[in-house]
């Protein structure tokens, strides 16, 4: 039952009332927020014809962990970071490589209209960083990635996020606050 105190004529949850609210405002939007409500970053894609220097230099010019291969504007595949890490320097590819041969092709996707939690469960079990969104017709529309969905967890609470303490264990002296 929820705690509450009197102040004048006005009813006033306790601070572990507010607490409750709060998780349930999360857990709420967690499983009824499409992923078109979550902020995303800059869409990368190129052509499947284009290198892996020409993805790379696209990525670090949008700093963005990856990139999506379209062929005729459908989604072909995706290249990220991890590629770069696992596939590209360990075998000392040029610059010059068709980027098709180390992307992974037909990756898993989801709809905008996923929720939220469908996309972090997806995520976790497979250990996807990053998975692509697209449309009905299979052209990418964003990338979802788990940054994204950290930063629309902290949108939901702005001024809780922002007045956290800027190292966790600051202050240790009541002079300190």
């Amino acid at each position: 039952m929820a705690a509450q105190y009197q102040v004048g004529s006005e009813r006033r949850s306790s601070e572990f009332d507010e607490s409750y609210d709060d998780e349930k405002q999360i857990r709420g939007a967690i499983f009824s927020e499409p992923l078109s409500k979550v902020g995303r970053r800059t869409l990368v894609t190129v052509p499947i014809t284009a290198t892996l220097g020409q993805t790379i230099s696209a990525m670090n010019e949008r700093q963005v962990g990856c990139a999506l291969i379209v062929r005729d504007g459908k989604l072909a595949g995706i290249f990220t970071e991890r590629d770069v890490l696992r596939k590209v320097v360990p075998a000392s590819l040029p610059l010059t490589t068709p980027v098709a041969k180390v992307m992974t092709a037909d990756p898993d996707i989801l709809p905008e209209t996923a929720s939220v939690a469908y996309a972090l469960r997806h995520m976790t079990v497979e250990g996807y960083r990053h998975i692509p969104l697209v449309d009905g017709q299979q052209r990418p529309t964003g990338v979802l990635s788990l940054r994204d969905i950290v930063a629309w967890i902290c949108d939901l609470f702005p001024q809780g996020v922002l007045n956290i303490p800027p190292k966790p264990d600051a202050p240790k002296t009541t002079d300190g606050g």
